[in-house]
């Protein structure tokens, strides 16, 4: 059982030096409580609750690897360098990627409440 309270342990604490001492990160989350505070605002169903969670754990996880691989070349490699930095570029771009793929999903699952929402003030 402590086997796995560790694990819980390292876990978190890698979440609270992401949000500590990584912007991107600390960006990705506060997004991610957003749109957590706009499913319930707008009463999303259950179908659209899995949509969100998927997008938001997929875009968090990929800046998590982004961050953890730009550390790594950072630590590997003093200088600057080609290689390295196209490392880095591909890592961002799958953040990218994902992204855009959660704010499709942000599209689809908010935009038509918050236009509904919109008609009612208007």
């Amino acid at each position: 059982m402590a086997w796995l309270i560790d694990r819980f342990r390292y876990a978190f604490a890698g979440i609270r030096y992401g949000w500590l001492h990584d912007k991107s990160i600390r960006w990705q989350l506060i997004a991610a409580g957003i749109a957590v505070l706009a499913g319930f605002l707008f009463q999303i169903r259950i179908d659209q609750w899995l949509w969100v969670a998927l997008a938001v754990a997929l875009v968090i996880m990929a800046e998590i690897f982004n961050s953890c691989i730009e550390k790594t070349i950072d630590y590997i490699s003093l200088e600057r360098n080609e290689k390295a930095r196209v490392i880095k570029d591909m890592a961002a771009s799958a953040v990218f990627v994902v992204s855009c793929f959660a704010f499709l999903v942000g599209v689809v699952v908010f935009l038509p409440p918050l236009i509904q929402w919109m008609t009612k003030w208007i």
